[in-house]
């Protein structure tokens, strides 16, 4: 395994990826993906069934592709969804896949995804991609008790720190945010959506965000984090989401409150005072509780 070429292992995981979290794997996935002709898709996926993985694969006719047999098993991938999103997200170059002590100078942080289990992300990216709704068994900090409830994905976001899909809910009648962590059981598919991602006004609307070192620290801490960050003009101004306006202060680790600023050492980076008042509507709302 170690004496494939790059790109040929690449393509290898790609098959393995795409089986694992989507259950369903066509020539076309690769092709697209790696710019590969039909007949070269083809030779991969027999490669990957008769000399990497076998039997972890079967062709279904009523699939019109590979499905995973019971009790597949990555053995090129680690099973977690970064990697996943990665080679979607890359067109083939990992830009999110997590490096796992790849390299002997090199090591991370791995959050742990393996609780965002592939039988959830299947029928979640099959109904996204169907414009289909999905029953789901959810539990949530408000509410524990794991309930039935009705939602119409349209978006799978990953928020530096976990993996939510944004989805209209049947039961308040408005876009919101489910932690896939929090997802028990299959899905199950339900009928159509009655709301698709052009009705979801937070996720299509647009909004600034002005970052500034935090106000407490010294002048040259201030330099240092204007450094770190790359911040002209002392300032760091992001464009983002209005839906994901609070994921991204989190992944910022920035300072909303003037509690949260006396934090310095948790709080290098501040969200400048005069937007926080614009920006409240936006924050830390629309969670699937």
């Amino acid at each position: 395994m170690a004496a494939l070429k790059h790109e040929v292992l690449l393509r290898l995981k790609g098959i393995e990826l795409i089986s694992y979290w989507e259950g369903r794997l066509i020539t076309a996935q690769l092709t697209d993906l790696f710019g590969i002709s039909r007949q070269q898709a083809s030779a991969d996926i027999k490669h990957y069934l008769q000399a990497i993985n076998p039997g972890s694969l079967t062709h279904s006719p009523a699939a019109k592709g590979y499905i995973p047999t019971p009790g597949f098993t990555p053995v090129l991938t680690s099973g977690h969804i970064n990697e996943y999103m990665g080679l979607i997200a890359g067109q083939g170059e990992q830009t999110l896949a997590p490096v796992l002590e790849s390299h002997p100078a090199i090591a991370s942080v791995q959050l742990p995804d393996r609780s965002v289990r592939p039988e959830v992300v299947r029928e979640i990216i099959k109904a996204c991609r169907n414009k289909g709704s999905l029953k789901i068994l959810y539990a949530s900090m408000t509410n524990p008790q794991i309930h039935e409830r009705q939602i119409s994905p349209h978006t799978l976001v990953y928020s530096g720190f976990r993996w939510h899909v944004r989805a209209w809910c049947h039961t308040r009648n408005e876009f919101r945010d489910f932690l896939l962590s929090r997802i028990d059981r299959t899905p199950k598919p339900c009928g159509t959506a009655t709301q698709g991602p052009e009705h979801d006004q937070s996720w299509n609307d647009q909004l600034s965000i002005t970052l500034i070192p935090n106000s407490l620290l010294n002048d040259a801490q201030k330099a240092l984090v204007e450094r770190d960050f790359g911040m002209p003009d002392g300032r760091l101004q992001l464009k983002v989401r209005k839906a994901l306006a609070h994921y991204t202060l989190q992944r910022y680790q920035a300072a909303i409150t003037e509690e949260e600023a006396a934090r310095v050492k948790e709080h290098p980076l501040q969200l400048q005072p005069s937007d926080r008042l614009r920006l409240d509507p936006h924050l830390f709302t629309g969670a699937g509780d």
